[in-house]
């Protein structure tokens, strides 16, 4: 049923294992002396009371619009095997981020794909949608900030998608583990911007893993109608049986502690993304120039696939960016910037000089 994730496989291999790392697209992890102190003495009902409390409020929505789970690709899978039968189609965004994929075909969904086209700016068509859309249609599959290209679809495009799938029965699922950029929580530690407000049938799922620098913790959650919910505790179990005790302490914990988080996640991302922008505008490259987040993409148009260069780069120069063809993309990259600001423009210099980058 489930078939290798090559991305994941790739980036186990290689994130973090080369100095200039423009790859890894999360917010560095947190110390661990800097994570507060989880509650202690809590029976295991209460604890995931208070932890699905914490959940929905910090993401504005009601108690019984969420449930935990064990990072952005496991409420990703939950929440499909909960929405999909076999035999389902699903639509799903081109390029994408290949868990997506996996975890649809992985359900037993026959996966049809809709373009988000460089050309385009990546952006979130609607009628693109439509025309894909079939008979067996039940979810249609999009992240947002879209990865591979780290824009935003405009609130607009993504009501007119729920709207349609309405009409016909079926949810909108929207990968938003990046969405809180840049705005991250306000003072009272809310996420205000999640895609579940905005119509009936979306299903959000999301973690902390991407924007506050908690990754290894795997804190996740889908946030869905009540019915959905109820029906992906169900789905729980089955796989899970029930998410270890640690994990409702360890989510409360940090949903408590977002606002120095944010902090911390605003003073890393620094105006590394203009100087990231600045270096595209000078080089011979198609940018996909996100206004929010820490990567976006960029395409060598005519070049074919990078990936082998993309690998001596890493071996040779100490540089290393995330494949294009990992997204089905095969002559770009997705480039981050999450490591430290003093390495960011030597890292650049080194992935030009490695890919022979041309200036325009």
């Amino acid at each position: 049923m489930f078939q290798p994730t090559r991305y994941i496989e790739w980036a186990r291999r290689r994130f973090g294992q080369v100095r200039y790392d423009l790859a890894t697209s999360g917010i560095p992890t947190v110390p661990a002396e800097a994570w507060p102190a989880p509650p202690v003495g809590l029976p295991c009902a209460d604890a995931w009371s208070r932890a699905r409390a914490a959940i929905a409020r910090y993401n504005d929505v009601p108690e019984g619009e969420a449930i935990a789970a064990l990072g952005t690709t496991h409420a990703t899978w939950l929440a499909l095997a909960t929405l999909l039968a076999p035999g389902d189609a699903v639509l799903v965004e081109d390029p994408a981020y290949e868990p997506l994929l996996r975890a649809a075909e992985g359900v037993g969904a026959q996966v049809i794909r809709f373009a988000r086209p460089p050309e385009s700016g990546f952006a979130l068509d609607p009628d693109r949608v439509r025309r894909a859309w079939t008979a067996r249609t039940r979810a249609v599959l999009i992240s947002d900030l879209h990865n591979p290209s780290g824009c935003r679809a405009t609130n607009e495009a993504l009501l007119a998608v729920a709207k349609h799938a309405a009409d016909r029965g079926a949810f909108v699922v929207v990968d938003e583990v990046y969405s809180p950029f840049d705005a991250l929580v306000d003072t009272a530690g809310t996420f205000r911007g999640s895609a579940r407000k905005l119509a009936p049938n979306v299903v959000a799922v999301g973690s902390l893993t991407k924007c506050y620098g908690l990754g290894p913790e795997r804190l996740g959650w889908i946030l869905a109608p009540e019915e959905i919910i109820a029906s992906a505790e169900i789905t729980m179990t089955c796989s899970a049986g029930a998410l270890p005790l640690s994990h409702a302490l360890r989510t409360e914990a940090a949903l408590a502690h977002l606002p120095v988080l944010a902090a911390r996640t605003r003073t890393l991302l620094g105006a590394k993304r203009e100087r990231v922008a600045g270096w595209a505008a000078a080089h011979d490259v198609r940018y996909s120039a996100p206004s929010e987040g820490l990567f976006g993409f960029v395409t060598l148009p005519g070049r074919g696939d990078l990936f082998p260069e993309i690998e001596r780069a890493a071996e040779e120069h100490g540089v290393l960016v995330a494949a294009g063809g990992f997204f089905g993309v095969p002559d770009g990259f997705r480039l981050a910037w999450s490591l430290p600001e003093a390495d960011l423009d030597a890292g650049l210099a080194r992935l030009t000089a490695a890919l022979k980058i041309p200036r325009r």
